[in-house]
């Protein structure tokens, strides 16, 4: 790693960038920078010489000593000591009351009478009493409802054991007891997990089980990838207020209320599916459907109150004991949910990162560069949500609900995350679904055609996209982060107020504050040299092609931005070597490369394979499909970009959903000229000609079928592009959705190329020549 500061001073550090929220004059507090701060230390002060006072003469009357103790007795003073010790411990705990909690979390209660654990003790007096305190405070935190209780679990010995056990003698009991655990028996206890017993049932006695991973290890081996990784707990916190109180709090002004407004709410929903007792449940009117109509199933559900735009009777209801009428039920819906959960993205730094292509994967960059600065950092993007650090929930929606958003942001708040990385798409920007995080910095990655089901038109678009950026205000706290490569930044430039401080990143504008001075692709690593205003970056990362040079350079703006130091921005960025279903390399040691992306838009998917051309293959063989139900004039985009960028292209479905995939196929061909007539014309030759510039194309309905196809293709230097699902793992043909996931159906092809070729099956091809001669063989040898 090597810094060229190009004859700069080490840039100044200003811990209150990072969060740019008070409580530095105006900033937010946020716990952590201020660690930062100590990191570095104060600056030196130089202090002049001064002249020392005349010493008192020696005729003057000695000096009464001074009262240290301001008039209080010793005892008195202890006191006052012992109570602000006990106030800074009280603070301390509340500051980081995760941390307690999960130190003690998996202990065993301790019996009624504490004094018993001295008895079950090896004698030691120090960790007697260690054990004693941990017991009586584990205890408190149980009463107070801290903690769940965790009974101590006493040994299960099935009763055939039982009974030999009696008939044999106590030495022979001891050796008895030896061997069986040598020979790793173990008693499960009835509250373990039936899946986890059912594995080990499977798998033999002496497999072990791995961070969740079921292995072969003997249970005398050490996992040392997981040597010194401590298991965080994450605490799920839990809210209530009465409904008044949330209405005063969320400033929302009813037309009508009725009922008691008194009643105690410990959640809100808006679907009737996963309301629970004593849930307020909001009736959104969607685009499909209205939640007016499953008030009933809501109060079945245990539902309290309930939220409307229309007037609906509860007097008939088995549990709503209040009625709120609203204009619009979707424009409150996230003030009462930001209210609810205690507006919790105001005491985190929160970077908010909209654009078509690269949210993913810059997300993930910039919350390893976060970490690396030493902040507990979540995230909120497609593929998954992190409370912080490794600690992952699944991912449903890039940018999911108001009410989500608020609830996983009260959660990473509760367990001590202070900074959050989040995705704004257009679909959750124009819905309002963000309309009450409180965004510190705004990243524009690019933008470029895509849900023109959802937006009327790309103007639509791009205005949804700016809403993020229409928020940064205050020149204080807030940052624009934009890629003035796209022809659309200086619009979201324009955005919010015009004072507040901008760091533009581009590859072909050399004016940005960052930017390559030279880079170097290949299959396995990007390395980059950036150009930044406080210095140069060499930067080594196993992220593959030009596109993800972008992402680097957009991590590295936000490191800017915020001051972070030069070697944390370096350090966070090579520490993630792959995204999930982002250019993700699949090596089973095959000559050839195969690469699994999520480009599913046309300028994604152009993208991707100039990204791919650079790395020097021999051919590029692409299968790729396009959704059901969605912008159908992408369609015909996408062949005609990857047929131009193919040397062999395999059309294919894409979560068809209720639309018929031959369809789908058929706007797909019109990109080279062809209609699902003239395919089938070929076909019926079982020849399918070159197109015009050459290469070839084919295509299947059946997803798998086609990935497979595509991958036995493979000879030693082609690149095989499997593009538009990325890190999914689904496939959805009308109201079925069933697992699906490209990285494992190429694994497994990759298994089999061998076997194809011994076979004597040409897979050059498609369909495979042989393929029938081969079968006609086996079937005369039966």
């Amino acid at each position: 790693m090597i810094f060229n500061y190009c004859s700069l001073a080490t840039p100044s550090i200003h811990p209150q960038s990072f969060c740019l929220k008070p409580p530095i004059s105006q900033f937010k507090t946020i716990h952590g920078f201020s660690r930062f701060h100590r990191r570095f230390g104060s600056p030196a002060v130089v202090v002049s010489a001064g002249k020392f006072g005349p010493n008192p003469a020696d005729e003057d009357p000695p000096e009464a000593p001074e009262d240290s103790g301001h008039g209080l007795y010793k005892f008195q003073q202890i006191q006052r000591q012992a109570s602000r010790a006990r106030k800074r411990e009280e603070e301390q705990f509340k500051k980081e009351q995760s941390i307690f909690l999960n130190a003690i979390a998996d202990v065993e209660d301790a019996p009624e009478n504490v004094d018993a654990i001295d008895e079950e003790g090896a004698g030691d007096d120090l960790f007697g009493e260690i054990d004693k305190a941990i017991a009586m405070k584990r205890k408190e935190f149980v009463k107070q409802g801290l903690l769940k209780p965790n009974p101590k679990k006493d040994l299960v010995v099935p009763e055939e054991i039982a009974e030999g056990i009696e008939e044999l003698e106590p030495d022979e009991v001891v050796d008895l007891d030896e061997i069986r655990e040598l020979q790793g028996l173990t008693v499960i206890s009835e509250d373990s997990d039936v899946d986890e017993s059912e594995k080990l049932d499977e798998e033999g006695s002496d497999a072990g089980n791995v961070n969740g991973r079921s292995s072969s290890i003997s249970s005398f081996d050490v996992d040392f990838d997981s040597f010194g990784q401590s298991k965080v707990r994450i605490v799920e916190p839990k809210f209530r207020m009465s409904l008044a109180e949330l209405l005063d709090e969320s400033k929302v002004v009813p037309v009508l209320v009725y009922g008691d407004l008194e009643v105690e709410i410990t959640g809100i929903q808006h679907d009737s599916r996963v309301v629970n007792s004593g849930d307020l449940f909001v009736c959104c009117v969607g685009m499909k459907t209205d939640g007016h109509l499953y008030l009933s199933e809501a109060d079945k559900r245990g539902a309290v109150a309930v939220v409307a735009s229309k007037e609906i009777d509860i007097e008939e209801t088995l549990g709503c004991k209040a009625l709120v009428i609203v204009e619009d039920t979707s424009l409150v819906l996230p003030a009462l949910a930001a209210a609810f959960y205690g507006r919790p993205s105001k005491n985190m730094a929160v970077i908010g990162i909209a654009g078509t292509n690269g949210k993913t994967t810059t997300a993930y960059l910039i919350k390893a560069m976060y970490e690396a600065m030493g902040l507990r950092t979540g995230m909120l993007s497609t593929v998954a949500y992190y409370v912080h650090g490794e600690n992952k929930l699944e991912a449903s929606l890039t940018t999911p609900d108001s009410v989500l958003i608020q609830k996983l942001m009260a959660k990473m708040l509760h367990n001590g995350t202070e900074a959050v990385v989040m995705e704004a798409s257009s679909h959750g920007l124009a819905l309002g679904r963000c309309n009450e995080v409180d965004f510190d910095i705004a990243v524009f990655t690019n933008l470029t055609r895509d849900h023109m089901d959802f937006h009327e038109s790309e103007e639509d678009y791009r205005n949804a996209k700016a809403k993020l950026f229409s928020r940064m205000v205050d020149p204080d706290r807030h940052r624009k982060i934009v890629n003035i490569d796209d022809l659309n930044a200086p619009f979201f430039i324009a955005q919010g107020n015009p004072d507040v401080p901008i760091v533009t990143f581009a590859m072909e504008n050399n004016d940005a504050d960052v930017h390559p001075l030279k880079f170097e692709l290949s299959l396995f690593e990007t390395q980059v040299l950036v150009q930044t205003p406080q210095g140069i970056l060499e930067i080594s990362s196993g992220l593959l092609g030009r596109h993800n040079i972008y992402n680097i350079l957009a991590a590295v703006a936000v490191g800017i931005a915020v001051g972070a130091p030069l070697e944390d921005i370096v350090r966070g960025i090579e520490e993630v070597d792959a995204v999930p279903g982002r250019c993700e390399l699949i090596d089973e040691e095959q000559a050839f490369g195969v690469i699994v992306d999520f480009a599913h838009t046309p300028d994604a998917l152009s993208r991707l394979l100039d990204s791919v051309r650079e790395l020097g293959p021999k051919r590029i063989i692409t299968v790729f499909g396009c959704a059901g139900e969605s912008d159908r004039g992408k369609r015909p985009m996408m062949t005609k970009i990857a047929t131009d960028k193919s040397d062999v292209v395999l059309l294919t479905s894409d979560n068809p959903k209720n639309e018929d995939p031959l369809d789908i196929l058929d706007d797909m061909l019109a990109g080279v000229g062809w209609t699902m007539q003239d395919y089938l014309k070929y076909g019926a030759n079982d020849y399918y000609p070159p197109l015009p510039n050459g290469h070839r194309l084919f295509l299947h309905d059946i997803r798998r079928v086609a990935v497979r196809a595509a991958v036995a293709m493979g000879e030693e230097g082609d690149i095989v592009v499997v593009a538009g699902k990325g890190h999914e793992t689904y496939q959805i043909e009308g109201d079925k959705k069933e697992f699906f996931d490209d990285r494992e159906e190429c694994r497994e092809a990759l298994q089999y190329v061998d076997e194809l070729h011994q076979a004597g099956i040409d897979t050059s091809e498609f369909p495979w020549r042989g393929y029938q001669r081969v079968t006609e063989t086996v079937s005369k040898a039966a």
